[in-house]
């Protein structure tokens, strides 16, 4: 297997429709739709919410060999809009606060994982024994901060694991804080970067694009595109880079190609969209497809 990606399977509930989500599905979804095999150890209900989830994952051409039915519901997040403005709630206990162990492979070239998965205990204590058993190439660790669903010991756990830590300008501030470093900026990254040997970083910056550290400062600013819908487009520029940076180990060509697919996306509705022949041919071009 190229990848195991690990956490949340969930609904966005909006008043008028619900859209399947999770930044642990978005990055294995778009993981396979540029060519690597792979797939997400999560769990789901016995609920419609949960047959309509491992429906539209199977028509994904994602193995689901690894999601649990549990008793418990599915995973939603209850959208509440106020002019432009939006709020939500997790309900729980829900299915993947309860993610039971499988048996997985013994190898894998990445294992991704996050921090909101990590809000209950069994949960939890699924991720660490898949860290502990799993041998893998590289550790991606989504920080992917989510209302108050994190402490001082996961963010310190999970970047004690990982070989490649992304996080985005505004969790910044909550990561070098939970670490003790007392430098901010990116001279506090590259602290963070050096004091946990960490082969990289990946810092995105919203519309000031995004930047890569391994040594030095790497920046891709982003495209002038229409955006139409900013979900999952840090998830698909994660996919991105670890498809290029798994296949060539080429730092900056990894760059290039994640920003390339974001750009796309947020110039379509949802969170993995289907490619057009354009992104495609881009892709062939960079040798990911």
């Amino acid at each position: 297997m190229d990848f195991l990606s690990f956490g949340e399977i969930l609904f966005d509930v909006f008043p008028d429709k619900a859209t399947l989500g999770g930044a642990p599905l978005n990055v294995a979804g778009h993981m396979t739709k540029l060519g690597l095999k792979g797939a997400i150890l999560s769990a789901l209900g016995d609920d419609d919410y949960g047959k309509r989830a491992m429906e539209e994952i199977k028509a994904l051409g994602m193995d689901t060999s690894f999601i649990s039915t549990t008793p418990f519901e599915t995973g939603k997040a209850m959208i509440t809009l106020n002019g432009k403005n939006a709020d939500y709630e997790f309900n729980s206990p829900c299915a993947w606060d309860n993610i039971p162990y499988l048996p997985l492979p013994e190898k894998v070239s990445l294992i991704y994982y996050g921090t909101l998965a990590q809000r209950s205990e069994g949960s939890r204590e699924t991720l660490k024994r898949v860290l502990r058993e799993v041998s893998s190439d590289h550790r991606f660790f989504d920080v992917n901060i989510r209302k108050h669903f994190y402490s001082d010991e996961i963010i310190r756990e999970g970047v004690e694991a990982a070989t490649i830590l992304k996080l985005n300008d505004e969790e910044e501030e909550i990561v070098l804080s939970s670490l003790g470093i007392k430098e901010r900026g990116l001279s506090g990254l590259e602290k963070l970067y050096r004091d946990y040997s960490l082969d990289l970083i990946l810092l995105t910056c919203g519309k000031d694009g995004t930047m890569c550290y391994k040594d030095k400062w790497y920046r891709v600013p982003c495209a002038s595109v229409p955006v139409v819908d900013t979900v999952g487009a840090g998830d698909s520029l994660s996919a991105g880079f670890l498809a290029q940076y798994i296949k060539t180990g080429d730092l900056e060509r990894s760059l290039i190609a994640g920003s390339h697919i974001a750009d796309f996306v947020v110039t379509q509705r949802g969170a993995i969209p289907e490619y057009d022949e354009e992104l495609k041919s881009y892709l062939r071009s960079m040798g990911i497809l």
